[in-house]
């Protein structure tokens, strides 16, 4: 209580002590003991009331205290955690350029099979392909993958072949350089969508794959950008490599009994003398959004024969889409897929063969698929929304088409029935229709396959 209050209150006290009957005596101490009186009541309600306002003015600057602390607290919590962040960062950083301190990823695919084609002994079929990526930092790894497979169709012990071994450099997001052997992007049906035996619809490959080099074995660059105006999204993989060597034979005997001579590609031999010049090629793509892609690829070439001083040119063009749609409405998903090739080997030119007489050069072959699958995966139905029901046409022309069949050309009508354990793992069961021209009937087939990717 301040001084003065104290003051006033004794003299308020004082002043009542005195005696009524002197205060009443003199009217004029009466009237100003009565005004002091007065005063002193409004004065204490002063004071109660001042009292009352501190009070609450030191609940408000204890709640100001407490908010400005808890304030400030919250800044400091949140530039430790940006420190922390910081450290860390910069720590995995340090830590990526020790030596030794890579990452490794192994995956790859196991299949089995049975398959059973008209004209030939039936036969189980088993194929592994491990492949690893290792990477080195944040820009540089490399690829290798392998395939160990046993005959198929045919004696024989476990085979084995090379699919990858390819250093590789991310200069940006947009840009990947590589080198070494890696998977031709020619033909982007075969080698990007169906590069593993889980990831196929059917189990059988494709007779286009007989028009189109399986890997390259060279240099590339490859990435993508936005399309104009942000209008979709365009892909490219150029690439220079080993050219593929010209074969040229009298092939196979034919429906009337004579033989048609052709000139194939070997892309698997990458013998110097053959190749002298390399081949260039790239495949390009849009994407106007993200579940339709439409591409165009080549690779041109001038190959020549083991030894043979004569040198042809050789152009291979393909082109392929990819679609999907899911949809509650159609109870799932629905693909479409499909590519058409055409190759152009030495038109015109003629050389001597390994029999001693000569073969005529020329001549294009063509080929192509079309594949449909559809799962109702959103049916709601157990296990058959694990089905998948797939069906493809695919066809090839020319003289590749009589080196494998002695026939003008060749088309096929595959039905499948895949059901999916997983999300990797598949069981698959088809039948293969095989037609020759002529009217002739080709080997039809059965196939049956139990595959996991990893």
């Amino acid at each position: 209580m301040r001084r003065s209050t104290r003051v006033a209150m004794c003299l308020a006290l004082g002043l009542a002590a005195l005696p009524v009957a002197g205060l009443r005596a003199d009217p004029t101490t009466q009237q100003k003991y009565d005004a002091l009186k007065a005063q002193m009541a409004a004065m204490a309600r002063q004071m109660a009331s001042m009292q009352k306002q501190m009070a609450a003015m030191k609940k408000r600057q204890a709640a100001m205290a407490a908010s400005t602390q808890s304030t400030d607290q919250k800044a400091i919590d949140r530039s430790v955690r940006r420190l922390y962040k910081k450290v860390m960062k910069e720590s995995q950083k340090i830590s990526a350029l020790e030596p030794g301190n890579i990452q490794v990823l192994i995956a790859g695919d196991v299949n089995f099979q049975f398959q059973h084609q008209q004209g030939h002994a039936s036969t189980f079929y088993a194929d592994s392909s491990p492949m690893i990526q290792v990477r080195v930092d944040k820009n540089i790894f490399i690829n290798t993958a392998f395939d160990f497979y046993t005959q198929s169709g045919g004696a024989g012990g476990v085979n084995s072949d090379i699919g990858a071994a390819n250093l590789n450099y991310e200069l940006n997001d947009n840009i990947t350089l590589g080198g070494g052997l890696i998977s031709s992007p020619i033909g982007g049906i075969v080698g990007i969508y169906n590069p593993a035996p889980w990831n196929r619809w059917v189990v059988d490959g494709s007779l286009e794959d007989n028009l189109l080099p399986p890997n390259e074995l060279g240099v590339w660059a490859r990435g993508g950008v936005p399309a104009p105006n942000n209008l979709g999204y365009l892909t490219y993989f150029l690439f220079a490599s080993n050219g593929p060597a010209s074969t040229s034979t009298n092939g196979t005997a034919n429906s009337a009994g004579s033989y048609n001579s052709y000139t194939g590609l070997n892309y698997g031999n990458w013998n110097p003398a053959a190749q002298n010049g390399k081949a260039i090629g790239g495949r390009v793509s849009y994407l106007p959004i993200p579940n339709i892609e439409v591409g165009y690829s080549f690779e041109y070439a001038r190959p020549s024969a083991d030894g043979s001083p004569v040198t042809i040119n050789s152009l291979v063009q393909a082109v392929d889409f990819n679609a999907y749609y899911v949809n509650k409405k159609i109870d799932g998903l629905f693909r479409v897929r499909g590519g058409w090739t055409w190759d152009q080997v030495g038109q015109g030119l003629v050389v001597a063969n390994a029999s001693g007489g000569f073969s005529s050069l020329g001549g294009d072959s063509n080929g192509g698929q079309i594949e449909f699958a559809y799962q109702p995966s959103m049916c709601g139905i157990k296990y058959l929304n694990r089905v998948m029901a797939a069906f493809r046409y695919d066809r090839i022309d020319g003289p590749v088409s009589q080196a494998l069949s002695g026939s003008d050309h060749e088309q096929r009508y595959t039905f499948g029935l895949d059901y999916w354990l997983h999300s990797n793992a598949v069981l698959k069961c088809e039948y293969e229709f095989d037609n020759l021209s002529g009217g002739q009937h080709g080997a039809d087939a059965v196939f049956m396959q139990f595959a996991v990717g990893i």
